[in-house]
């Protein structure tokens, strides 16, 4: 099993390694099989473990058993980490005869990283364990390192003696990274060994003459090798022969691969062409004032300034005022303005939540059943939904505000537009009716099983990260615990997906969001996957996941993943702030996730440049040397300048969206970036989205942007769908040049070819490009240069395409 990926051999490794082709070995019946003397690993090393932790080898695997000592009082305590999602409920501790805590788990080699969860809601790190890194959270976590692959700094050492370092020799079919599908009847195959330490590899199906793997990159100290082969009708070893000179050894292991039984990732097609356009409903567009809540913030009003009843309110802005306005945007609003949405060559919506919620982010649902009325038609809520048993699908009601979203639904599937709700399905509101019902009867409720309850009397519930006013269902291994709560969230389910129940998915939901699913045990994400694939077998499914989602895009759970990482990358280079990183750490960053994920998966990750729960774009970029959403609220920061961004920040936020537009993945836009929005994380990225027929605002700054920076959004988004190889074709990178911060790299599909080349630094440079010297080129976007030449101007990209067949219009 690998552990984490990290930064990858030399461009003379590289060299060395694409040059190294010798022929192939031919087998006979008789053939030894492997066919080559095995090399031999050593055994593990076990040392410098830290207190608290028991480490036993298993089967080429760790048994580890963690532990925290008596002194720890809480009433129940999980390990969550790395290796099983971040999962707060997964891996349950017990108290044992001595008094301390312990749980046991099989983990591979490599480098772990994990955290304690008390009660349910505090994270704490082992503090007896030194090792420990950065969390994303002005904290830490502790860090455990498992075998050889746990100190790869140590195995480059070792090669230097000449041997072949075996521990470093990896393939694990159980991993996408090592063992996927590769399109109808194929299979791609990789095999990974340290850098420089071999010369070629090369794969052996039992009584087959080999096949030559490919280098295909580097992460860290470690290559990697792929080959694509066609599916055997039966099951079928097979085994590596590595090759380094003249000298020639087998893997040790002999591999099964069943075709019956390998496991494949099928994304939807349309995914994968998708521009995505993220909206928050109640700060877009207000449609119908009639319907609007009381009170509602003047759309115009100056964003800092209270309103009467604010100031009456006796809070401050950010306690707590600021975070209960409502704006009255709407589902009509949204409607009427798609018109402007396509314009920048969205294909794709995704919402965040429009259930039934008393807040204007809707993350504290009231009912899951049913569409806010103030995005709907304004209805009674409780009138409409009086006669309906929350435990008994049959007695739900379609009301006025539904129907309201169905027609939206309908409206933009005319249009081609796909529709992708927020899933939150971790918790709910404190208004919601089985809550209620649990406040109002306690232990004797028919729903005192559905919530996560800490003490009836006095009566304290566990609410998300602390917060009281967002209950969470409980929870267990598999899932929830109380299967009346997995069977609400199958009907919800099946509600939005199939509206009139009789299977017709046209009028329904194209998709799901999930919110934090790392809360909830994988196994139920399993099962609803099921469900819903089997309702709508093109429905797309996307996870909130942060960090590195390998066990999330088997084929098991999710589709794809809101792609943070990308974000961190390509922003950590285009900020160019003194902590800038560098083209060359961004393009191993963005090829350990390219080996790492499937290809359906890559092909169909939402890259976003920023999102509601970060700050906006143009303000990250204003503000640079940060660590990744990290002090980036003014509410948390002295030095945070949220005034509004320079040009030059602007310019830059033009090149990170080139760069999601031509890039591998599919690009999303959060509203308003293009109409040249910026602000702090929460709450000041939730502004009122800047409508150019609404000025002038009250707030001189703040207009909308009808000039360059929409028309690149316009331009971009024109392109990509414009040219299929910018959005499902191969992916290679040309350069990387760290000293003139330049990064390269090519698409193809179907013959036609593009050339992304993006620029970063404060200067002009002159480009020289082996594949630009061939006929047929012809640059398709630019910026501020003679369209013929090869020159890139400062913190601008340029694009050109080759097309044999003629540009894809579809």
């Amino acid at each position: 099993m690998v552990g984490q990926l990290l930064p990858g051999p030399s461009r003379r490794d590289q060299a060395r390694f694409r040059a190294a082709t010798p022929p192939t070995l031919h087998l006979s019946a008789t053939s030894p099989w492997p066919p080559a003397a095995p090399f031999e690993r050593s055994g593990p090393n076990l040392s410098s473990l830290p207190p608290g932790i028991q480490v036993e080898p298993a089967e080429g695997s760790f048994d580890v058993t963690f532990s925290l000592p008596s002194t720890v009082q809480a009433e129940k305590v999980h390990l969550a980490g790395s290796f099983n999602g971040w999962n707060a409920e997964g891996l349950g501790m017990r108290r044992d005869a001595d008094g301390q805590w312990r749980v046991r788990l099989r983990l591979g080699a490599g480098i772990h990283s994990y955290k304690f969860v008390l009660g349910g809601k505090e994270w704490i790190r082992d503090e007896r364990n030194p090792d420990t890194e950065p969390d994303g959270l002005d904290a830490e976590n502790s860090v455990l390192r498992l075998g050889a692959l746990g100190r790869p700094e140590e195995l480059l050492e070792r090669m230097q003696s000449g041997a072949l370092v075996a521990e470093a020799c990896e393939h694990d079919p159980g991993l996408a990274l090592f063992l996927q599908r590769a399109g109808e009847g194929r299979a791609l195959v990789r095999y990974r060994a340290l850098s420089g330490d071999v010369h070629g590899i090369e794969l052996f199906l039992r009584d087959q003459d080999g096949l030559e793997l490919q280098w295909v990159g580097g992460v860290g100290p470690f290559a990697y090798w792929q080959v694509e082969i066609a599916l055997p009708d039966a099951p079928v070893d097979y085994a590596f022969v590595l090759r380094d000179g003249d000298a020639r050894w087998s893997d040790p292991e002999v591999f099964r691969l069943d075709p019956a039984s390998l496991p494949g990732l099928q994304t939807p097609e349309w995914a994968k062409h998708a521009t995505w356009y993220q909206v928050f409903v109640d700060r877009f567009r207000n449609g119908r004032p009639e319907i609007d809540p009381d009170p509602v913030r003047p759309w115009r009003s100056e964003w800092y300034a209270p309103s009467p009843w604010e100031e009456a309110s006796g809070e401050s802005f950010y306690e707590y005022y600021v975070f209960a306005r409502l704006y009255g945007g709407d589902l009509h609003g949204l409607r009427d303005r798609l018109d402007y949405i396509q314009s920048l060559g969205v294909t794709a919506l995704y919402l965040n939540p429009v259930f039934q919620a008393s807040t204007a982010h809707k993350y504290n649902a009231t009912d899951f059943r049913h569409i806010d009325t103030r995005y709907g038609a304004g209805e009674d809520y409780a009138e409409a939904t009086a006669d309906e048993d929350l435990a008994d699908p049959s007695t739900w009601v379609w009301t006025p505000s539904d129907q309201v979203f169905l027609d939206f639904i309908e409206e933009c599937h005319r249009r081609g537009l796909k529709v992708v709700l927020d899933g939150v399905f971790n918790h709910v509101g404190t208004r919601h009716p089985g809550f209620q019902d649990v406040v109002q009867h306690g232990r004797e409720s028919r729903f005192s099983d559905w919530f996560e309850i800490a003490n009836w009397e006095p009566f304290e519930h566990v609410g998300w990260a602390g917060f009281s006013e967002l209950p969470v269902f409980a929870k267990s291994p598999s899932g929830f615990a109380c299967d009346a709560v997995r069977d609400h969230i199958f009907a919800i389910t099946r509600r939005w997906m199939d509206p009139g129940g009789d299977g017709d998915v046209s009028r329904g939901i194209d998709g799901w969001r999930l919110d934090v699913p790392m809360e909830v045990a994988m196994p139920f994400w399993e099962e609803w996957r099921k469900l819903v694939k089997s309702i709508n077998p093109d429905a797309y499914l996307t996870g909130e996941v942060w960090d590195r989602a390998d066990i999330w895009l088997d084929g098991s759970t999710f589709d794809a993943v809101m792609n943070y990482r990308f974000t961190q990358g390509v922003v950590g280079w285009i900020g160019q702030g003194r902590n800038s990183i560098p083209p060359s750490e961004l393009d191993q960053t963005l090829a350990e996730l390219r080996l790492a994920y499937p290809a359906e998966a890559t092909l169909a990750l939402m890259n976003l440049a920023d999102s509601h729960d970060t700050d906006r774009l143009a303000s990250m970029l204003q503000n640079p040397d940060r660590v990744f959403d990290r002090d980036c609220r003014e509410q948390n920061s002295s030095t945070y300048d949220a005034g509004r961004p320079s040009d030059l920040a602007f310019r830059r936020a033009r090149l990170v969206a080139l760069f999601q537009f031509t890039y591998v993945g599919a690009p999303m836009v959060y509203y308003g970036d293009e109409a040249g929005m910026w602000g702090s994380d929460d709450p000041n990225n939730r502004k009122p989205m800047l409508w150019e027929d609404l000025q002038p605002y009250e707030q001189p700054e703040v207009h909308f942007v009808h000039g360059e920076h929409l028309a690149h959004y316009r331009a971009i988004g024109a392109m990509r769908q414009n040219h299929r190889c910018l959005r499902t074709g191969s992916y290679a990178t040309l350069f990387a040049d760290d000293q003139r911060q330049i990064f390269a790299f090519y698409r193809e599909e179907g013959g036609e070819e593009a050339v992304v080349v993006l620029n970063a630094s404060d200067d002009v440079h002159q480009i020289e490009l082996e594949q630009l010297e061939q006929p047929g080129w012809r640059s398709v976007f630019d910026v501020d240069v003679d369209p013929a030449g090869r020159e890139i101007a400062p913190v601008s990209g340029r694009v050109w395409i080759r097309d044999s067949k003629g540009a894809d219009q579809g």
